[in-house]
C-alpha cells in the first residue's frame, strides 16, 4: 500500500473513531440518562476525543512504517548441518566448528577491533554445509572450521 493511501486510511480511521462514539453516546445511549443536551454532547465529545487520539497514534505508526513491513520480524537464522554456526548479527568472539578450539585472543595482545557501526540483521542467514559458518553482520573474532590444509580429511 502506498504511503499517501496509508495516510488517507489513518485519517479516515481517526475521523470514524471520533464521529461514531460521539453520535452513539449523544444521540442513542445518553438521552435516557441525561436530559441536558449540553452535558450529553460534551461528555460524548470527550469520549470521542479519547477514541480518536488512540486511533491517531495507531494511524501514525501505520502510515509511517516502511514499505512491506508486516510488524513481525522477517529475519531467519538457521544452522542446518552438522557443526554449522549461523549468527544473525555481528560476531565479536571466537567461533570454531572443528575439533580444536580457537584460542581466544587476550586483550593485551589482541589488535584493536575495527570500529564498525552496528549492522542491522539481514533477512536470512543460513549455514547449510558441514562445519560452515555464516555471519549476517561484521566479524571481529577468530574463526575456524577445523579444516587444516596439511591434515587428512575425514
Amino acid at each position: 500500500m502506498r504511503r499517501n493511501l496509508r495516510w488517507a486510511v489513518a485519517g479516515l480511521t481517526t475521523f470514524v473513531a471520533f464521529a461514531v462514539p460521539v453520535w452513539l453516546c449523544a444521540a442513542v445511549v445518553l438521552p435516557s440518562l441525561l436530559k441536558d443536551p449540553a452535558i450529553r454532547w460534551a461528555l460524548a465529545s470527550a469520549l470521542g476525543t479519547v477514541m480518536a487520539s488512540l486511533a491517531a497514534v495507531w494511524g501514525h505508526g501505520f502510515a509511517t512504517r516502511a514499505e512491506g513491513t508486516t510488524g513481525r520480524s522477517a529475519s531467519s537464522v538457521q544452522a542446518t548441518a552438522e557443526r554449522a554456526v549461523a549468527i544473525g548479527r555481528d560476531n565479536q568472539g571466537p567461533v570454531s566448528t572443528g575439533d580444536a578450539q580457537v584460542p581466544a585472543q587476550s586483550p593485551a595482545v589482541a589488535p584493536a577491533a575495527p570500529q564498525h557501526p552496528a549492522s542491522s540483521p539481514v533477512d536470512a542467514v543460513t549455514a547449510s554445509g558441514n562445519r560452515s559458518i555464516a555471519i549476517g553482520g561484521n566479524n571481529s573474532g577468530p574463526l575456524s572450521t577445523g579444516d587444516q590444509p596439511d591434515s587428512p580429511r575425514p
